[in-house]
């Protein structure tokens, strides 16, 4: 038998060796871990081990999965119960545009002290602004894919839940204890949002939601040459191009998807021209875009904000795909190791996670949904706040699980060739 026939053979048994384990309720990285320990006989490659027992991330860490998740280390304790609030300055570390003027104040007034927010561009400047001390900050928004890095670097300040009772309260109980944060250690959830396509109704001729892969749209858009788009961002970009090719791990560090998925989006510019942007929130409502890959929060900006007058909310449409086959994320508040406010930190999550403060952030400014158990699709259409059509914008927590499909923490390496393609896409290298 030729070394090529016999691999073939070991894959197949590792296969079905693997589906029969799954058939039990483990994940795949759970199911090769059990048959590498057991010892069964099936051959498996240093990849499959490597899949299997987990690839670390920056320092030495477990990189957490929806399936796989991790509990991470204590930096120090968090502080003592029953702390009076500090006084002064109060400092919000987040995005410029993602936080409602009036929920500050009202947080300023409540606890008698000067709010002041400082922004960042994105979250690689957060994280390098916060290991350098090149802020003083007391809280700061963060994203779960790099709770990893700022957990090793010791940046963040464990936290001390009795301080903020509006997490298990309010807060879906799939983000009590998450999968990228066992315990809520360090984290609180801040917003939730889902990644779709954004199109005009009244423009585009395809029937998106019933398409077979409605991703593919974009490789069959010549007709909307000049009005698609897609998100600026490498693991969105990307990760469009993963999933038109039917290929849903948005965390793989294989080399051949990663330039598959270079070539797929390369082939666009011929197709379609794509824009690279992040200015669908208001460029459907506007007519410079008619389909562009978008996130839950945009579609609702444009309606609410963007739409000129005389037309109708029906002109913007949103899909979704169904779990496991599109990405949903969240947003999260933490208390950098910097903070010389803890206690009012703590408040502040507690503020940020009451059903009042988070809707009116909510529907007033971020247009991004807080995972607050009182605000849902039916709730909002009810109200009037949203149209009926764009439920789609609205996350359940039947959305999350182990089978959902998030972007997270890669290896230093898986880093460099998400970054390396996405580099050659937008040179046109």
């Amino acid at each position: 038998m030729s070394e090529e026939n016999n691999d073939h053979g070991q894959n197949k048994r590792l296969d079905r060796a693997v589906d029969e384990l799954q058939k039990h309720g483990m994940s795949r990285r759970q199911a090769l871990k059990a048959i590498i320990a057991s010892g069964l006989g099936v051959a498996v490659s240093p990849l499959v081990s490597r899949v299997a027992w987990g690839a670390e991330g920056p320092g030495g860490l477990p990189l957490a999965r929806p399936g796989d998740p991790v509990t991470l280390p204590m930096n120090g304790s968090p502080i003592a119960d029953g702390l009076k609030p500090e006084s002064g300055t109060f400092t919000v570390f987040n995005y410029a545009d993602y936080l409602y003027k009036s929920i500050l104040d009202d947080f300023g007034a409540k606890y008698d002290v000067d709010v002041q927010l400082t922004t960042f561009a994105n979250m690689d400047q957060c994280v390098t602004k916060l290991a350098n001390n090149d802020v003083e900050v007391d809280v700061t928004e963060l994203t779960p894919d790099r709770l990893t890095q700022v957990t090793a670097g010791k940046l963040l300040q464990p936290i001390n839940h009795s301080y903020i009772p509006n997490l298990e309260e309010n807060v879906w109980p799939e983000l009590h204890s998450p999968f990228y944060d066992r315990g809520s250690r360090y984290t609180v959830p801040y917003a939730v949002y889902t990644t779709g396509i954004g199109y005009r109704g009244d423009k585009i001729s395809e029937d998106i939601p019933n398409m077979d892969n409605p991703w593919s749209i974009f490789w069959k858009a010549q007709e909307y040459t000049g009005y698609t788009g897609v998100i600026n961002s490498p693991r969105e970009s990307i990760g469009l191009a993963m999933m038109y090719r039917g290929k849903y791990n948005l965390n793989t560090e294989n080399p051949d998807d990663i330039d598959q998925a270079l070539e797929d989006l390369k082939a666009l510019v011929d197709i379609c021209n794509p824009q690279v942007n992040l200015t669908q929130y208001q460029t459907l409502a506007q007519g410079k875009s008619w389909l562009h890959q978008s996130w839950s929060g945009d579609p609702l900006m444009n309606v609410w904000w963007y739409l000129p007058e005389g037309q109708t909310a029906d002109s913007i449409q949103y899909w979704k795909a169904p779990r496991g086959m599109g990405p949903i994320q969240n947003d999260c508040w933490a208390i950098p190791k910097m903070s010389q406010k803890p206690v009012l930190a703590h408040l502040w999550m507690n503020h940020i996670l009451d059903s009042k403060n988070a809707l009116s952030n909510f529907v007033n400014f971020t247009g991004y949904q807080p995972p607050i158990n009182s605000v849902t699709p039916q709730k909002l259409i009810d109200d009037g706040t949203i149209p009926k059509h764009l439920s789609t914008c609205i996350s359940q927590p039947e959305d999350l699980g182990p089978d959902s499909l998030q972007y997270m923490t890669l290896t230093s390496e898986g880093q460099r060739m998400w970054q390396d393609a996405y580099a050659r896409f937008v040179s046109g290298a």
